[in-house]
């Protein structure tokens, strides 16, 4: 890395203290270092506000992305983080796809200086959920569909987008429609697999998204427990479990090593660093898109970088893997939260995608892509691959709260403490896979 790129480039921090004007000549601010190498010594959510120079604009498109991660785990919900140099305009425009990329939203024209404001969720004491069903094969779909109807948490809807060719599925919503909040949609022509989980996303009108693939189960209190954790926890942009795997006949058979439980407890993780361990040992043990619940806001379109596309990362789509899509997307924007607890249900058949060997085959191709975006932005630099950044779930949301580093089981590691495994990895000057 050069020199200029290791630069004295310095945070200016408006730390949190009860002030009530957070803008760009409010007294008060504070220089913190930046290393491209290792985050800030500073708790999250700590800052009302942030200043940067003309110099961020000097920054390598890898330095940007980590200056402005770390404006947003500092900033608390609301925070701004202000272009305040000579030249805020043509710095704002170069770290404008980047800011995007980590989760800010653009201030409006009329601010004292162009910058970003973190965004502040909704805090409502029942949010509706939308469980979205991308179905096509009907064959397991009544059971599906009845584990959505019994979850615990009423204020839902469903939304069927019913990509099959015949009126099977249909039938069975029809079947069950006096049973909850069940709306369906019939494709014709057909839209394909990522066309049509990008469709459910369109339709959905809840707070949180929760996808259920027609074939998978949801336990009755998967809703519930998700929802609970992002009421609780600020900062986080997905919620995830461990989960069983069954066999045609709805038994649980052995674990494969993508389903192997990783944590002991429920923690909330560090967004970077777990994407950084799944995508760099190519394992999606975080889950397939039936385990996974969402912000729905954070699939709107960004200027920037969507188009007409929600699932990529950076423009990786991730052919015939969409869940990698989903999860990279939002774990650069934000936490995430892993329970121990097995919430759903993931089922291995002969009929599924994923058994037929040509989407096997894309789907490989399609992660070695988001693994050479990943490497090329550098996404790996703070955290070796074996390790993630956790914070025990019943604690994350109190001021202060440190991270710590922790290995998961169910990948390779070498025989050294954390602490000295991440020191050698953030002072190794390139890595072999670069």
């Amino acid at each position: 890395m050069a020199a200029c790129e290791r630069s004295a480039l310095m945070l200016e921090v408006l730390f949190d203290q009860g002030q009530a004007d957070g803008g760009p000549k409010a007294p008060g601010f504070v220089a913190l270092p930046f290393s491209p190498a290792a985050p800030p010594e500073a708790p999250d959510r700590c800052a009302l506000a942030l200043r940067l120079s003309d110099a961020a604009a000097a920054l390598s498109d890898r330095d940007a992305i980590a200056l402005l991660g770390d404006c947003r785990r500092l900033l608390r919900p609301g925070g701004r983080v202000y272009c305040d140099g000579r030249q805020g305009g043509a710095t704002f425009t170069r770290l404008a796809r980047w800011a995007e990329f980590v989760g800010l939203v653009a201030l409006g024209d009329d601010q004292a200086a162009p910058g970003w404001a973190k965004r502040q969720p909704p805090a409502e004491a029942e949010p509706l959920v939308s469980i979205l069903m991308p179905a096509f094969n009907p064959r397991f779909f009544g059971a599906a569909l009845d584990s959505a109807l019994a979850q615990t948490w009423r204020h839902q809807e469903i939304i069927v987008s019913d990509d099959s060719e015949g009126d099977e599925i249909a039938a069975i919503v029809a079947s069950r429609a006096k049973r909850g909040n069940i709306r369906l949609v019939q494709n014709r022509p057909r839209l394909r697999a990522r066309r049509n989980y990008a469709q459910c996303v369109a339709l959905a009108r809840g707070e949180f998204v929760k996808f259920l693939n027609d074939d998978d189960l949801l336990a009755p209190q998967c809703v519930a427990i998700m929802v609970a954790a992002f009421q609780k926890v600020p900062d986080l942009v997905l919620a995830t479990s461990h989960r069983w795997r069954i066999n045609e006949a709805s038994q649980v058979v052995a674990d494969m090593p993508a389903t192997r439980p990783v944590m002991g407890g429920d923690w909330v993780i560090d967004g970077v660093s777990l994407a950084n361990a799944a995508i760099m040992h190519g394992l999606n043990f975080i889950g397939e898109p039936s385990t996974l619940m969402f912000r729905r806001s954070d699939f709107d379109p960004r200027p920037l970088l969507d188009a007409d596309k929600p699932f990529h990362c950076n423009g990786a789509e991730v052919i015939g893997a969409v869940d990698y899509a989903m999860w990279s997307r939002v774990l650069v924007q934000g936490n995430a939260v892993f329970f121990k607890k097995r919430l759903c249900s993931f089922r291995s058949h002969p009929e599924q995608a994923q058994a037929k060997t040509e989407v096997v085959e894309r789907s490989i191709d399609g992660i070695r892509g988001l693994q050479r975006m990943w490497i090329d932005l550098a996404l790996f630099r703070r955290w070796p691959p074996h390790l993630v950044a956790i914070q025990p779930l019943e604690r994350a949301a109190t001021p202060g709260t440190l991270w710590r580093a922790e290995t998961l089981r169910t990948l390779r590691a070498p025989s050294i403490a954390a602490d000295e495994a991440i020191r050698q990895w953030r002072a190794t000057a390139r890595h072999p896979f670069e």
